[in-house]
């Protein structure tokens, strides 16, 4: 089953949050502990404790500094370059590795371009401290040790008014979370409460690792981790990850179809490869009859709804249309997976497919096909001879 993490994001993201949330859904913080000490990285000590904020239990995530000012001293303003340096070097698993790495990514990105520098020249004061970099890396290393499958989040709860920070007096939300929105996703919605509710660090690992805001998708519940942040908003400052699976694989795909009359059999069998190269889910053709009694074929792509607008591109390069429709829909499919199994005609796969307690199973062709070519047997044998392999 598909293992989900769902980032409810409330009250906003910041590292800490992020870290806290995500250990409290049952990470050993000893074990986290351990893997950061592989960076190489000091003057720091990762506090972790469970305790209750608006008789909510959690758990908060500090990253102590060994001395107040540590936090913007010149030896820990680091660079992109440098800090990738520091996680490739670190014993963590090449999993944690990219995540991390891609993290700091979107964030330097973002910095580079609010201050028309080259993200090489960027050194961090913020992103480039110890604590965000145990924040960021922590975070990595508790994604890859819980093995989600998906990440997905709500849209995320953002303050409003100033913030004091090195540069002065400056909007909320922060120019770097205001460059990382661009062409994401992720929706930042204002809120009531005064001040940064979401922090350059917590909206990069959102824009990152995580797919754009939705509704929590249908899933059975395992645990509920919740993340205290340090703003005193009147409310429960708090991050919440929902842990859980998807009992099957319940999702939105877009629908995208035109009418098409003016295209040779071959260049609509072009368009349908280029479709498939590009990811789309499924494509098919129907025969329609349209004005003028012109015999021609509906066109239909579905695709993911991440995709529809590559897709609606894709369909105005490729074929002849001057329009196409798009809707978007739900669908349920079978939770599915491969196995090889050994049989009379060699290692064949099965797709085999659960939903409940309906079972189903049936050999791959193109398995079927060689199997039918190797042994000089009618495909249709080897089909049923291999019907019932799988009880």
């Amino acid at each position: 089953m598909e293992k989900i993490l769902y980032f409810d994001c409330f009250s906003g993201i910041s590292g800490d949050m992020a870290l806290g949330a995500l250990l409290d859904l049952g990470l050993d913080p000893a074990k986290v502990r351990n893997e950061l000490a592989t960076l190489g990285v000091g003057g720091y000590e990762l506090i972790t404790a469970r305790t209750q904020k608006f008789g909510i239990e959690g758990m908060d995530a500090d990253v102590v500094l060994q001395t107040a000012e540590s936090r913007h001293s010149h030896e820990h303003e680091r660079n992109f370059e440098q800090i990738r340096e520091i996680i490739e070097s670190s014993a963590i698993s090449k999993r944690a590795k990219e995540m991390a790495t891609g993290i700091f990514f979107e964030i330097a990105k973002a910095e580079a371009a609010v201050h028309g520098k080259d993200i090489s020249e960027i050194h961090f004061h913020e992103v480039g401290a110890v604590d965000s970099i145990v924040d960021i890396v922590g975070v990595s290393v508790c994604l890859d040790m819980l093995g989600a499958d998906r990440i997905c989040c709500s849209k995320v709860r953002e303050g409003s008014g100033f913030v004091e920070c090195r540069h002065g007096r400056l909007p909320v939300p922060v120019p770097a979370v205001a460059k990382m929105m661009e062409g994401s996703d992720i929706v930042l919605a204002i809120g009531d409460a005064k001040g940064e509710l979401v922090t350059p660090t917590g909206f990069g690992i959102l824009k990152a690792m995580a797919e754009g805001s939705d509704a929590m998708p249908a899933m059975k519940i395992e645990r509920v981790g919740y993340g205290f942040g340090k703003r005193d908003t009147g409310s429960l400052n708090a991050l919440r990850v929902f842990m859980g699976r998807a009992e099957t694989a319940d999702d939105r795909v877009s629908v995208i179809e035109a009418n098409i009359d003016d295209m040779t059999g071959e260049m609509l069998g072009h368009a349908m490869e280029r479709f498939f190269a590009a990811g789309a889910l499924d494509v098919y053709f129907a025969p329609v009859q349209m004005k003028k009694n012109r015999p021609a074929v509906t066109m239909t792509v579905l695709c993911a709804i991440k995709d529809t607008e590559d897709m609606t591109k894709l369909f105005f390069r490729e074929t002849s249309t001057l329009g196409v429709r798009t809707t978007e829909t739900a669908r349920m499919v079978m939770e599915r997976s491969l196995k090889t199994i050994e049989t009379e005609f060699g290692p064949i796969r099965f797709k085999i497919a659960f939903y409940g307690d309906i079972r189903k199973s049936s050999p791959e062709y193109e398995d079927c096909a060689a199997a039918a070519r190797k042994s000089g047997l009618p495909i249709r044998e080897i089909y049923r001879r291999l019907k019932d392999f799988i009880e």
